[in-house]
């Protein structure tokens, strides 16, 4: 992840103490998208290459994650209620602490895959992938992009990345159906496909936090809250 993620966050403000704030907050975060970008890319070659090592080193880095998550939410909050920022550093900063909860969501998910793929390799039980790598390849490159995106506010990056996330998503429960057949048709191996079941699962769910990133990006860039957008109440309401 670029070192520019945030230079963007508000100009000089006139209060002692904001641009300090400002930078604590930048720090935090960068961190954090570091260790979740590495622990997912570890998950990743873990489960690829068999690796234990890489399996636990997710599961070590997950607490430093849930440390930073806390200094990002505390410091993003005092920004917002000591300094009270326009319109477009107000929702830079919030943006900045939801994204730390995306974060560590992703983290949890990390950990989870990493558990699942340890279990396998001890019980010498992954043999050939049954799809999940090629999945984790583009998760992990999307994560990637989603968090460029979110260095520049680049809506643009962000809409595109964004369209391509439930086709993502679909994959992966194709995959969750194949191995959910898979269990019934071959029973003695049920504990194998119910970890990579977990994994699949665990991917998708991650697929739908880069997803709510590149909405985050949009909404700072354009002000624009789009979740939800094919909600029914809300398109009866704006009617």
């Amino acid at each position: 992840m670029c070192d520019t993620l945030l230079m963007e966050l508000g100009g000089k403000h006139s209060l002692p103490g904001f641009e300090q704030s400002l930078q604590d907050l930048r720090a935090d975060i960068l961190m954090m998208a570091a260790l979740v970008r590495r622990s997912l890319h570890k998950a990743k070659t873990g489960f690829v290459q068999r690796d234990e090592d890489d399996c636990s080193a997710v599961i070590a880095d997950d607490d430093e994650v849930d440390l930073l998550v806390k200094q990002v939410d505390r410091g993003g909050t005092n920004i917002l209620i000591r300094f009270q920022p326009l319109a477009s550093d107000f929702r830079t900063v919030l943006a900045t602490i939801k994204l730390g909860s995306h974060l560590e969501n992703i983290s949890d998910q990390a950990v989870s895959i990493a558990r699942r793929a340890r279990a396998l390799i001890q019980e010498s039980g992954l043999e050939a992938d049954d799809g999940l790598t090629s999945i984790f390849e583009l998760v992990d490159a999307s994560l990637s992009e989603a968090l460029e995106a979110f260095s520049a506010f680049d809506n643009t990056r962000a809409e595109k990345l964004r369209r391509q996330m439930e086709p993502l998503a679909q994959s992966a429960r194709d995959l969750l159906e194949k191995f959910s057949d898979a269990v019934g048709k071959n029973p003695e191996r049920s504990g194998f496909y119910v970890n990579l079941i977990m994994m699949a699962r665990s991917l998708e769910q991650i697929i739908y936090l880069i997803e709510s990133i590149t909405e985050d990006i949009i909404y700072v860039a354009e002000a624009k809250d789009i979740r939800h957008a094919n909600n029914r109440l809300e398109v009866e309401k704006e009617q």
